[in-house]
């Protein structure tokens, strides 16, 4: 009797450990085939042509787990590694002015025989035979192209010689197991593919035409100096120049408007200085004004607390130090804000409403002038 009792434990433990051995190896496939913007290097970096440290990364276009690192490598150069899943199948990005696929350039990448394939293509149509290949727009920069497969997902490096890469993705992936034959290189139909509105600077991306409701750090940092040096410290310029009638109200009202601008500036300096610059244009610029308009912001609050009396020799010299550098700060201010919009690549309605701002401001402070003029004639 115990014999079979034995056996039938043996058994089960051969049964369990067989299982155990599938369920690790399952796994070890599907971790081995995955990757994510959360990996510290490129499985691959080695086997790319050009240096891959620093990359941003976006995974966006989840539906195929489509991973995208870029770069701004260098003058007009522009660096990417498009990762996915490889099926035995191309993938492909193009790039467009306005999310369409028609009339974009794209590159798409395979592999087959542990030999990998780059071509441009000239998306001329919807259908295969007026996808051209090794035509393009693009400007490809020579021996900076490959395509590897490594642990079944297919890394497509390549570089791009542009100033600033259009603002529309053009993904696509190739039907499983069918590639382009090496006598024409005509891509297959495409499976799937995609179109995303993508901003190099933050990273995000969302369906041509549509919002994806993030608020990125970048565009926190935008709206904070934007808000304390672009339109509360104007403001307060105006009430200490036209309202100094209302007595002392005036001054409590010009002081608490320009310490709260100040405190809203100081929140979008320490974030600026958080954000990933890497490839960015005029950043160093933007950074060096963005410093000076906080120290001469900074000499303001100081002067308050040395503000001598009214009767004191000193006070009109005073006076004239403390609204020049608040004037020169307000100046540096709105240029800032207009310069890290533009290095922001920042929708046009954001560019137009503080646009909106500086102009009714314009018009208000001259108003003001004239009346004040008017005022001194009389």
């Amino acid at each position: 009797m115990a014999a079979p009792s034995g056996a039938s434990s043996s058994a089960r433990l051969v049964l369990l450990s067989l299982l155990g051995f599938c369920v690790a190896l399952s796994r070890q496939e599907s971790s081995s085939s995955t990757d994510s913007c959360g990996a510290a290097k490129l499985a691959v970096a080695s086997l790319v042509p050009f240096d891959t440290a620093g990359f941003r990364c976006a995974a966006n276009w989840k539906q195929q787990d489509f991973v995208l690192r870029y770069k701004n490598t260098g003058p007009s150069e522009w660096s990417f590694v498009l990762s996915a899943p490889d099926k035995g199948s191309y993938v492909a990005v193009g790039f467009s002015g306005k999310g369409a696929m028609v009339g974009s350039s794209a590159v798409a990448g395979w592999a087959s025989n542990g030999r990998g394939t780059v071509k441009q293509y000239y998306l001329g149509g919807k259908s295969p035979d007026e996808v051209a290949p090794n035509r393009g727009l693009l400007k490809l920069v020579r021996n900076k192209s490959t395509v590897v497969s490594r642990s079944g997902r297919l890394y497509l490096a390549f570089q791009l010689s542009t100033d600033y890469p259009q603002p529309y993705l053009i993904y696509a992936v190739g039907p499983d197991g069918n590639l382009p034959p090496s006598s024409t290189l005509q891509l297959p139909m495409h499976q799937s593919m995609a179109s995303r509105a993508f901003n190099y600077t933050s990273g995000m991306s969302s369906s041509a035409g549509a919002g994806d409701g993030t608020f990125p750090a970048e565009r926190k940092h935008g709206l904070l100096a934007m808000m304390g040096w672009g339109v509360l410290m104007p403001i307060g310029m105006i009430t200490a120049r036209y309202f100094r009638q209302l007595d002392p109200c005036w001054f409590y009202s010009h002081l608490a408007i320009q310490v709260s601008g100040y405190a809203i500036g100081i929140a979008a300096v320490v974030l600026g200085f958080r954000l990933n610059e890497d490839g960015l244009r005029n950043v160093g610029v933007h950074k060096a004004l963005g410093i000076g308009i906080l120290a001469m912001a900074s000499l303001q609050v100081l002067a308050i607390l040395a503000r001598p009396d009214k009767t004191s020799k000193v006070r009109r010299f005073w006076n004239w130090y403390h609204h020049n550098i608040g004037r020169a700060a307000i100046l540096v201010a709105v240029g800032n804000v207009f310069l890290g919009l533009s290095i922001a690549q920042e929708t046009n309605a954001y560019i137009v409403s503080y646009g909106v701002f500086v102009a009714v401001w314009v018009v208000a402070v001259a108003a003001f002038e004239v009346k004040h003029c008017y005022a001194d004639d009389d």
